[in-house]
């Protein structure tokens, strides 16, 4: 190009051509300016979209980091009660306002220097569209859906992520939960739960069941796979086996109208697969919620991973804290029913502080006693043994049982609060992560 240019030039200084070369030089001259503009505009355009990668990467990564945020929320607070609660700004997880969960006026904002994002969580369905009232219902047996958003900004990058989740009632149920048989020797008090036993109740004289039932929202009562009997020798039952009352088991000082079970009235039975209905009773906690448990004890709780025999749990024993904690104990060998935890605090432990007891004994036996452990506010998990209730002291427990059996033998008061429902622990929901998209760049 460069010879050409030159040789048109020597033609147009001798006068050859001269009107023909001057034409050439012009048209190729535009030629190269455009070439050269051309070949600038695409170096910024790169350099453009270079940047705006930069910055738009920055608010996606700062909008991935919302999700996971609120991924590690809902594995710990997952119930509508508390993900509407106002949090730090007056912001909302989600709004308490179901018509404004899509667009919430205060989502829950965090600013990192000029870099921040916005998260808030809307109720779907399971196809991603919003819903009201459609989930997050823990005794359940249909999971909820839920729609994570989250919105990250970076300079002048700006991105948008939605992340779908799956909510499953772990089973665990939020009552009195017995899988396998129930004496009452004591005079044994249940306010706003029911008993479910996956077996007999013997000793229902002796045992009284009052209120609504918090959780199901039904009069409380007893409810049993197997025959209920009014005296722990099993010699009694309330009813016969064609249905009718047994007059000489009979009391009508006592309210047995929320009794069930599968010799009950023909009009109210109670099965196994009735149990079923409510929950996943041979499910209990999963692995992976077990190791979360241990980890929180083994952090900052009460942890023996190698008990044996007989072990006493006391105060001075727990750490000083406030909040929630985690006991967790676990026998590797032996018979659960000579493996035997006997827990003798309180917690809170007293008025100035707050919080739950998450109790877990694994291949063991709890007692308590009511003098001991006090006024508790506790989740007892013990799939594999017995709960013994001693009633010295006559003092109440505020929550929930899983037991492989209860023996009563005094005057222990179990009562279901509206902290527990509403506020229940962390195991009650399994997440899962659904699809997730970008939205909006």
């Amino acid at each position: 190009m460069k010879t050409i240019c030159k040789h048109l030039l020597e033609r147009l200084r001798t006068g050859a051509d001269a009107g023909v070369a001057m034409v050439t030089v012009i048209i190729m001259s535009a030629v190269l300016l455009l070439m050269g503009t051309g070949m600038y505009y695409v170096a910024t355009s790169e350099q453009a979209m270079t940047r705006g990668n930069n910055v738009g990467g920055q608010a996606f990564y700062y909008a991935e980091g919302g999700v996971e945020n609120v991924l590690d929320i809902l594995n710990y607070q997952a119930t509508e009660y508390q993900l509407t609660q106002q949090r730090q700004g007056g912001t909302y997880l989600m709004d308490p306002d179901p018509s404004l969960r899509q667009n919430p006026p205060h989502p829950v904002t965090v600013t990192v220097g000029n870099q921040a994002y916005k998260v808030w969580v809307d109720e779907v369905d399971q196809y991603g569209n919003h819903c009201s009232g459609c989930g997050l219902v823990p005794t359940s047996k249909n999971p909820a859906y839920l729609m994570v958003y989250a919105e990250g900004q970076a300079s002048e990058g700006y991105r948008k992520l939605q992340q779908q989740v799956t909510l499953t009632p772990t089973g665990y149920p939020l009552d009195f939960f017995i899988n396998g048989d129930v004496t009452i020797n004591g005079n044994e008090t249940l306010t706003n739960q029911s008993l479910f036993a996956n077996g007999y109740v013997a000793g229902r004289k002796f045992l009284t069941v009052s209120g609504t039932d918090g959780t199901y929202g039904m009069p409380a009562g007893v409810f049993a796979t197997g025959r209920i009997y009014a005296n722990s020798n099993k010699n009694c039952p309330i009813y016969t086996t064609d249905g009718d009352e047994n007059s000489g088991c009979w009391n009508p000082n006592y309210n047995y109208i929320n009794d069930r079970d599968q010799y009950g009235p023909a009009d109210n039975p109670f099965s196994t697969s009735a149990l079923q209905g409510y929950f996943n009773y041979g499910g209990g906690l999963t692995t992976t919620q077990l190791a979360t448990l241990q980890s929180q004890a083994q952090a900052s709780g009460y942890y023996n991973g190698n008990a044996s025999g007989s072990l006493t749990i006391q105060q001075g024993d727990l750490p000083n804290r406030t909040g929630d904690i985690v006991i967790y104990v676990n026998f590797p060998s032996g018979n659960p029913q000579n493996n035997m935890a006997d827990l003798k605090f309180s917690w809170p432990p007293n008025s100035s502080y707050s919080g739950k007891a998450i109790i877990v004994v694994l291949n063991g036996s709890i007692t308590m006693e009511g003098g001991a452990i006090g006024q508790t506010t506790a989740v007892i998990y013990c799939p594999n043994g017995t709960v013994t209730a001693h009633g010295s002291g006559s003092q109440t427990f505020n929550g929930f049982v899983w037991g492989a059996g209860l023996t009563d033998k005094g005057n222990f008061t179990f009562n279901l609060t509206r902290e527990m429902v509403n506020d229940p622990p962390f195991f009650s929901w399994s997440v899962t992560r659904g699809t997730w998209q970008q939205d909006d760049q």
